[in-house]
């Protein structure tokens, strides 16, 4: 199960590099990749946190957890946009570069959950099936504690790719405008 875990952990990593690295310097922008990337991240951290319900962390922090990640999105839309630049490449894409602090908070939560995940529930972590393991109530407040910073990640990281792609759609109509022909 170490190794299980160890994979993931570097499959993580390796990831995250590649992505901090096009964050930093910039790559290229499509639509329906920033779509999925934002579902699947979503997706992922929801998962994470499916193991706290199962190890005593009440399932009405659910909602807490919906209006931490709605609140970091919306604030991180607002915020993360003056961080980003947009320019059309020479090979005919644009390209957005900036806005990385989302993505450290994200990581740090997931890498933190997983390795609390691992200490506080065991080497069966995380576990759909089998016996559950229940944890203390200090561990339920740690577990809960980095499950909502976690969550917050996951918000600042889609308010970050959902004002991406508005700025996205105003560049491409604002290069579309520049483009037409003027009559007269």
């Amino acid at each position: 199960m170490e190794s299980e875990i160890l994979i993931f952990v570097i499959t993580i990593v390796v990831v995250m590099v590649f992505r901090f690295r096009k964050t930093i310097s910039g790559g290229r922008v499509c639509r329906n990749r920033m779509i999925v990337s934002t579902v699947m991240l979503v997706s992922f951290s929801f998962l994470a946190v499916f193991g706290s319900f199962q190890a005593g962390v009440s399932t009405g922090y659910v909602f807490v957890y919906l209006g931490l990640l709605a609140g970091s999105a919306y604030l991180s839309n607002r915020f993360v946009g003056r961080s980003l630049v947009m320019w059309d490449a020479d090979d005919g894409f644009v390209h957005v570069k900036g806005g990385i602090f989302p993505y450290v908070v994200w990581l740090a939560g997931f890498v933190t959950r997983f390795i609390l995940g691992y200490l506080f529930l065991g080497a069966n972590f995380p576990s759909f099936y089998g016996p559950k393991t229940t944890l203390s109530a200090s561990d339920v407040e740690v577990t809960l504690i980095v499950d909502l910073i976690m969550m917050i990640g996951a918000g600042a990281v889609t308010g970050r790719n959902v004002r991406i792609l508005a700025k996205l759609k105003n560049f491409q109509a604002g290069n579309e405008k520049s483009n037409t022909p003027k009559s007269g």
